[in-house]
């Protein structure tokens, strides 16, 4: 059914966005507080299975192009302030998403009946993170420890008009599914030249608190254009796997991500 189809596409968007993005740390031992602020945008592509409700489970395989065609509105961004080796990291995201589907029937016969649906499907989510990172280890080569939490919210609103005969009918649905994860990660930066420096993450959480697992790996570069401004890019793969309360979401997402890194 292509409705169901825009469905889960729309919960593939809004799930696949959820990785945070990595900000770089500026300095290891300085006992003076540091800041950086990442606006970042993650070009990701999706594979794998959701299912909601009743609804039959459903597999998804996008490229990005297909997001980018349902996306009204998105900001994502992280902050994070550091003082000699511990810091704390924030993450923020917030996307609003639409789609709509028409779908006609026809039943057998000269007179068979034609019944027409269309559908509409708004929804919105918003994902914050917070961690606390440590760094242990000041050499060339800087690591950090990370541990925290992800809280990921969905609401969603559903209409779905009818028509047989020349009668119509019309359906609205609307819902929210919320949970959080825990997750622990390291981070480890290597100046590659006078400007670049190699970046690392990686993550894993959920642990049945709320997803029954997720993890992510990143690999990329910052450029230092000035001593207050970098380009961040490189790629991002984010597995999840929340299987609850008659809501799956088993999904990979995966692509190129890049952002700038305003320090002060």
């Amino acid at each position: 059914m292509k409705t169901l189809r825009c469905c889960a596409l729309v919960v593939a968007v809004l799930f696949g966005t959820g990785a945070p993005a990595v900000a770089q740390s500026t300095g290891g031992g300085t006992e003076r507080w540091q800041y950086e602020l990442v606006p970042y945008f993650w070009a990701a592509g999706m594979k794998g299975d959701v299912k909601s409700g009743n609804l039959p489970q459903t597999s998804v395989d996008m490229d990005f192009s297909d997001i980018w065609d349902n996306l009204d509105f998105g900001a994502m961004g992280t902050f994070e302030a550091r003082k000699g080796r511990w810091g704390v990291l924030f993450d923020a995201i917030y996307m609003e998403i639409s789609t709509s589907a028409t779908s006609s029937r026809t039943g057998p016969g000269p007179i068979g009946a034609t019944l027409t649906a269309n559908a509409n499907l708004q929804m919105e989510q918003t994902m914050l993170a917070a961690a606390v990172t440590y760094r242990v280890s000041e050499g060339p080569t800087a690591t950090d420890v990370i541990g925290g939490a992800r809280y990921s919210k969905i609401e969603a609103d559903a209409n779905i008009d009818a028509s047989l005969f020349g009668q119509t009918g019309v359906a609205a649905r609307s819902g929210d599914k919320d949970w959080v994860d825990p997750y622990v990660g390291v981070r480890v930066q290597h100046p590659l030249a006078d400007r670049w420096t190699l970046v690392g993450y990686a993550d894993v959480g959920g642990f049945g608190v709320g997803s029954d697992l997720t993890w992510q790996a990143l690999a990329g570069v910052s450029y230092d254009f000035s001593k207050t401004v970098s380009g961040k890019f490189g790629y991002r793969y984010l597995s999840v796997d929340y299987d609850k309360g008659g809501f799956l979401y088993d999904m990979d997402s995966y692509g190129l991500f890049a952002g700038v890194g305003f320090r002060f």
